[in-house]
């Protein structure tokens, strides 16, 4: 694949709020334009990040935010690179970080863009998904799941304890629902007293399943097409075998960094051989040059 810059894949149109914003504010954003996250900037620079998987923890910590602003609970520092790194190194360094945005600046600090699983994903080439096609090598089988009769507090209480994005309602092994970070922020900007709530009232459903044949390139497709970043694997009786995610599918993209880096190291190594390949060329020739000025001193 080619190793095209992340200047390439960016999002350009970047949402975001000053320091002194209300967290409230910030969630109402990311509802109401259904975004994964909000950049905090002060003088065009990022000073800190507010993302879904930041309110999932803050519920799960029991933290009123409705009268704060969002610098007191946004992430800071933030993850960035410049606009010269290319795609493997931003996967290497979210992978690295375990982020999911990596922010983009300029040469100067000030905010260019973002970069998120699914930019990269939009830009994998048809190779990478060719040279992929068991997902069940792929996928994540040890799927978190809850009961109907639970609470949103116990979901919530799952995702920010073992960092997972989602968690499945099932039953008798058949997944009946889903609830996703992303639910989480429509919850809570629709009622702010969500712990209490049973998951099957609030749950997305039906869930959006594949069989454990389906290609990794249609499952991509499926993906953009239900704006949806995970499908649930099921066998032929329809019970859960597995869960594939964004992170999923680009997570062997570490392989192909360390290719990448293996091909750099190589090509310098060339360089280096011939560059000691014409010093020793230049030696010979000057010794020769100047055995030809003197030869008197040669035959001596």
């Amino acid at each position: 694949m080619a190793k095209k810059l992340i200047s390439e894949v960016l999002t350009q149109n970047v949402v975001s709020v000053s320091p002194e914003t209300p967290a409230m504010v910030v969630v109402s954003i990311m509802r109401e334009k259904k975004i994964s996250c909000v950049l905090v900037v002060e003088d065009k620079k990022p000073v800190g990040i507010f993302t879904e998987r930041n309110l999932v923890q803050l519920l799960h910590q029991g933290e009123e935010i409705g009268d704060k602003k969002i610098e007191e609970v946004m992430s800071k520092p933030v993850l960035t690179a410049e606009r010269s790194t290319n795609i493997y190194q931003a996967h290497d360094l979210l992978e690295k970080n375990g982020m999911r945005h990596l922010v983009i600046v300029n040469s100067d600090g000030n905010v260019a863009g973002v970069v998120t699983q699914t930019d990269i994903i939009d830009n994998l080439e048809a190779e990478y998904f060719l040279e992929r096609k068991d997902i069940s090598r792929i996928m994540t089988k040890n799927v978190v799941t809850l009961k109907r009769g639970q609470l949103v507090q116990d979901a919530i209480d799952v995702m920010a304890k073992i960092l997972v994005s989602c968690v499945l309602v099932e039953d008798n092994n058949v997944p009946v629902g889903i609830l996703t970070e992303r639910d989480i922020t429509r919850l809570f900007h629709e009622n702010k007293s969500i712990g209490n709530l049973k998951i099957e009232e609030v749950m997305s459903q039906p869930v959006q399943t594949i069989s454990q044949g389906t290609n990794l390139y249609e499952i991509t497709m499926l993906m953009t097409q239900k704006k949806i970043r995970r499908l649930v694997v099921v066998d032929n009786d329809g019970c859960i075998v597995g869960i594939i995610t964004q992170y999923d599918i680009i997570k062997e993209l570490e392989w192909n960094y360390i290719q990448s880096l293996h091909e750099i190291i190589q090509e310098k190594e060339e360089e280096l051989i011939k560059a000691e390949k014409l010093a020793t060329t230049l030696q010979i020739t000057r010794e020769v040059a100047h055995e030809i000025r003197n030869p008197l001193q040669v035959l001596s």
